[in-house]
């Protein structure tokens, strides 16, 4: 990956962030610390961990290294829905301004991480797209399990414009 294939990627991650805003958007207050499948996260505690490598991963790249502390947990501070909200537009904008200052030699250099390998930074930035994922469709679960419709998976139209897709933005 270079870096015109990681703005292509992160261009799709955007419109994939709007989404899960609109996601996050639908879960009541009352609900936040609902545990809609016993023995597993809460719904505080998956957005938490949706955007733990958001927010961290690109600024360990562009510093050359992935620690443990580079990732820590917010969800205690993260109360009510608005909170979870803002906690996502935050982490995105964190990713976002470190992805814009990053160069082919970010990509393709390998950089010691705490999951006990040296990794790309093409790799990391995989690992963040496929766990953000990964996580969303549990979270669609959640809530269909607490009685809530997500939104259509594809439904970027509908996002925010910060979060349209570019031919829409222009």
């Amino acid at each position: 990956m270079n870096k015109q294939d990681l703005i292509s990627l992160w261009d799709h991650f955007r419109e994939i962030q709007g989404v899960t805003v609109r996601t996050i958007e639908r879960v009541p207050d009352a609900r936040v610390d609902a545990r809609p499948v016993p023995g597993m996260r809460s719904v505080r505690e998956l957005v938490d961990h949706m955007y733990l490598y958001v927010r961290s991963v690109p600024d360990a790249i562009l510093r050359g290294e992935l620690k443990q502390e580079d990732c820590p947990s917010y969800a205690e501070k993260l109360a009510t829905t608005k909170d979870l909200v803002a906690y996502a537009h935050e982490s995105f904008r964190t990713a976002d301004r470190a992805i814009a200052q990053m160069e082919d030699r970010h990509m393709r250099d390998k950089l010691p991480t705490f999951f006990g390998s040296d990794m790309t930074g093409s790799r990391l930035m995989r690992i963040i797209y496929d766990e953000h994922l990964h996580h969303r469709g549990q979270f669609y679960a959640y809530l269909r399990a607490l009685g809530i419709e997500p939104p259509f998976l594809w439904s970027f139209d509908d996002n925010a414009p910060e979060y349209q897709p570019r031919a829409l933005r222009a």
